[in-house]
């Protein structure tokens, strides 16, 4: 399992190349979290479409042989609303789509930044 450092690492460095023009290697459909290079990053992640290798004690590990933390979950799922459940092997475990995201009163007056 990856550790919520290695997580913050890896999705800290591979935003930074998003945000540099790097084209990302999933599909955002809400054009809001399009633009969130950390939001990318971690969905890149969560989906093992990462290309990163961690490496403990000498022995090199690719990131999509290990697990994600419960911390990644939660951060994805609190910027799109989504379903995910943790323990699942990436893929979109949830609904994701626009018309699944919750409203509220102040959902409708945001706007992306």
């Amino acid at each position: 399992m990856l550790t919520r450092y290695e997580v913050a690492r890896l999705v800290g460095i591979r935003a930074l190349q998003i945000s540099e023009g790097s084209e990302p290697r999933v599909l955002v459909a809400n054009e809001c979290l399009r633009r969130d290079a950390v939001y990318v990053a971690a969905l890149e992640l969560y989906e093992k479409k990462m290309d990163a290798c961690v490496v403990r004690n000498g022995i090199s590990k690719h990131v999509s042989m290990l697990s994600n933390p419960l911390d990644l979950v939660t951060m994805i799922n609190t910027r799109d609303g989504g379903e995910r459940v943790y323990g699942s092997s990436g893929g979109l475990t949830g609904s994701t789509s626009p018309s699944s995201y919750p409203r509220d009163a102040t959902s409708s007056s945001r706007s992306c930044l």
